[in-house]
């Protein structure tokens, strides 16, 4: 399932391991994001795990992941960011909200829970949103 909006230049379609998960890893390496170890079959794991979805963000022209979101959701009612990532290069054109917007339609859910870092803060101020604290806890006391 594809769906064409928001940059003409880029689709975005559901993950597929034979076409995306190289590309998820390097957007992973390139942004210093050791989330799975750049490891591809815990990423392959972690984006196909029961009840995630992972949403690729496609260059129309090259077929190159330039995006992707990976989100944890109950079908119902309500859903968890757990990753938005975008390749620097083709950051500030659309593309993390096109991956937002493809995620809601999706999933169908009403609202999405996530953490962000400083960075990511104006990005997601953009939207229509409530802000609380929150928590990342550990199993391991050395964190990550």
């Amino acid at each position: 399932m594809k769906s064409e909006e928001r940059s003409s230049s880029v689709i975005y379609e559901a993950f597929d391991a034979g076409s995306h998960l190289c590309g998820v890893v390097g957007i992973c390496r390139s942004l210093e994001w050791d989330n799975f170890g750049y490891d591809q079959h815990l990423t392959l794991r972690s984006l196909t795990a029961p009840g995630v979805t992972a949403i690729m963000a496609v260059a129309r022209d090259t077929g190159e992941v330039v995006g992707f979101a990976q989100i944890f959701n109950d079908g119902v009612f309500q859903a968890h960011l757990g990753l938005l990532a975008v390749d620097e290069k083709w950051r500030r054109r659309g593309v993390g909200r096109g991956l937002v917007q493809e995620a809601f339609a999706r999933v169908g859910t009403r609202r999405m829970d996530l953490t962000s870092s400083d960075e990511g803060l104006k990005f997601y101020r953009s939207f229509e949103h409530r802000e609380q604290v929150g928590f990342r806890i550990y199993s391991d006391p050395k964190g990550d």
